[in-house]
């Protein structure tokens, strides 16, 4: 039985399938379809709007002119056959699934070259080509508040504090008991530094599978939220105030080749690292900037940079909690980058996708790696989105590795659909309150 066959029968035994298409600013869009009816989307696709993933953060009516699309049409959205898992938080008694899907052009069943997840399917095809394997996972943060007051569900910094995270087992227990029947593997929690603000870290994985489960961790955590008496943002800076805190997702990973052996460590370098892992840090260092239109992908995640102990200043370090990519070299399993750009409202496909550019450039090109630490010559990372947007319209490298389509496509929506909308604010309260309404829920 083909791998079709075996998920057509999976699927009958769900009254519902969610079919998912992620769009830029890493939100979920598609329909409910009855179970019954499902199977058939698999091989014909989903018809939605042919814009929809230039679509604002709400929702927002963004266009851009592209030879293939037609009177303001359709596309279509095509399921993954491997991401069928259920969706046990959905309804009591009722049996739901959901598939990912990615978008293709009805002229020509050609790919939307601007669909995320098929970018950074595409960045890791390049990987697997020359026999390299991405393993990654995230470290997710999230600020918890109750419903009826929008007040934290506790105040202060005790990060790490057991019994403070014992005082919200309840919730985040039953959370997490809906995640893992759903394949989405938490390995931790715990509370982070700042009011009500949690982190939970992902199991590692392969390839595709880690921005996926990320995606669906996010979704899933909003959507059971949505039926609890709390709620959940991923706003990079929900509050107006000077303290150092901030909302973000810590992008791990590492690189090996097909046999198992980790690229990033030699055990015969003073610093544990190897060739390759320095070549992929000079890489990501030199596209910093362009990166960071990704990594901080809304007007608010600004907020968030350039404090104490968040990103700032582009350099690295082996430990460094104050640079923007903290090397870990604890062995082979142990050696990875941790990329601490990426805030909470980032799209996991694109950082996938931009990081793999990124450090493939190093690579290809043999850069060559600055000592870590700070210098006299250290440059800083944007201050604002605009800022970031041009830096990657700069960057001719980053842009011819990851299609023009995306960055175009990208660029627009962010233009049109966010930074325009502060355009007629005076002052920063004013801006604060619109990023509220904008990237709170």
């Amino acid at each position: 039985m083909s791998k079709l066959e075996e998920v057509k029968k999976e699927i009958a035994k769900y009254d519902y399938v969610r079919l998912s298409l992620c769009d830029l600013n890493g939100t979920y869009r598609g329909q409910l379809v009855a179970g019954r009816h499902a199977a058939s989307y698999l091989e014909n696709g989903l018809n939605l709007f042919e814009g929809v993933l230039l679509a604002g953060p709400r929702t927002e009516k963004v266009f851009i002119e592209h030879p293939k699309m037609f009177n303001f049409g359709s596309m279509l959205s095509y399921p993954d056959p491997d991401t069928l898992r259920p969706v046990p938080w959905v309804a009591d008694g009722v049996k739901v699934a959901e598939m990912l899907c990615e978008s293709r052009w009805k002229k020509g069943g050609v790919p939307q070259e601007a669909c995320p997840r098929y970018v950074a399917r595409k960045q890791l095809k390049r990987l697997y080509e020359l026999g390299y394997k991405l393993y990654s996972g995230y470290e997710i943060e999230f600020k918890m508040m109750h419903r009826d007051t929008m007040e934290p569900v506790f105040y202060g910094q005790d990060e790490y504090s057991q019994r403070l995270l014992n005082k919200q087992c309840r919730t985040l227990l039953h959370f997490d008991k809906n995640l893992k029947e759903s394949n989405i593997d938490v390995e931790r929690y715990h509370p982070e530094f700042g009011s009500g603000l949690f982190e939970a870290v992902t199991k590692p994985k392969y390839g595709i599978e880690c921005p996926d489960m990320v995606l669906n961790l996010k979704q899933g955590l909003m959507e059971m939220s949505d039926v609890k008496d709390v709620v959940i943002t991923f706003m990079s800076k929900p509050e107006l105030d000077n303290k150092p805190t901030g909302i973000g997702a810590h992008f791990n990973f590492s690189l090996w080749n097909q046999s198992g052996d980790s690229l990033f460590y030699d055990a015969d370098a003073p610093d544990n690292l190897s060739v390759m892992a320095k070549q992929w840090i000079a890489g990501i260092m030199k596209h910093s900037k362009a990166l960071c239109a990704f990594t901080s992908p809304t007007v608010n995640c600004y907020r968030r940079l350039h404090q104490p102990f968040f990103p700032s200043a582009i350099f690295w370090g082996i430990e460094d909690r104050e640079s923007c990519f903290r090397i870990k070299n604890d062995g082979p399993s142990g050696t990875y980058i941790e990329n601490r750009l990426p805030s909470g409202k980032s799209n996991p496909y694109l950082i996938v996708a931009s990081t793999i550019a990124a450090g493939l450039d190093g690579v290809i090109n043999k850069l060559e790696c600055p000592p870590p630490g700070k210098t006299e010559k250290t440059e800083n990372l944007p201050s604002t989105l605009s800022e970031a947007l041009e830096e990657l319209e700069r960057d001719e490298a980053l842009v011819d590795a990851l299609g023009s389509e995306l960055v175009a496509w990208f660029v627009k929506c962010k233009r049109d659909g966010e930074i325009a909308k502060y355009k007629d604010l005076q002052t920063d309260e004013e801006r604060f309150a619109r990023e509220k309404e904008v990237y709170f829920l």
